[in-house]
């Protein structure tokens, strides 16, 4: 397989709707198979804003990845801290490889943050899907909740979740220390 073309297919609707990706790719010297976080290439990280990019660069390629409904992805988020980028969506690559997730799922994530943390779920929402060769490909978007957001989405649905969290300013960025708009 060739990544870099596999990767320019997939990543291009985003290029397209958000900005080019940026020249260089996060990667850690302790890589994600022997426990570190993914690698990420990013858009618009040099240019000041308070929320940069993040997409995941190694997720959709690998055949023990349990496929959405839509097929294998890649996981992206627009945040204000590169470091809970890394490690939450790190976190779920890995319960990716064990675990189906879709569009509309949340997950809980307090365990891994403690309980002081303002963010304790995310959630997420099928960016797009891409055909590349005989298969379909997908960007998940992660949108970090608080719990009291979780427990809404959980009562009134997804598109409910998704009109609070725009009326409240948020929607789709990821503030880690935000209060909760419901």
């Amino acid at each position: 397989m060739d990544y870099k073309q596999f990767y320019s297919q997939l990543f291009a609707p985003l290029e397209t709707e958000i900005g080019p990706i940026d020249p260089h790719t996060l990667f850690a010297i302790m890589g994600f198979d022997g426990g570190g976080p993914l690698n990420f290439d990013t858009i618009g990280a040099k240019q000041g804003r308070p929320f940069v990019t993040y997409v995941s660069c190694e997720l959709a390629v690998r055949k023990e990845q349990r496929p959405s409904s839509v097929g294998r992805f890649e996981l992206l988020c627009s945040c204000d801290d590169e470091q809970w980028v890394r490690s939450i969506l790190s976190e779920l690559g890995r319960m990716s490889l064990r675990s189906t997730f879709g569009h509309g799922h949340t997950i809980d994530i307090g365990p891994k943050v403690g309980p002081d943390a303002p963010i304790q779920g995310v959630w997420l929402e099928a960016e797009y899907c891409v055909p590349i060769d005989d298969q379909v490909f997908a960007i998940y978007r992660v949108i970090g909740i608080t719990r009291p957001e979780m427990e809404y989405k959980r009562t009134h649905g997804s598109e409910a979740l998704e009109d609070t969290l725009k009326a409240g300013g948020v929607y789709p960025n990821t503030a880690v220390n935000r209060a909760s708009v419901v």
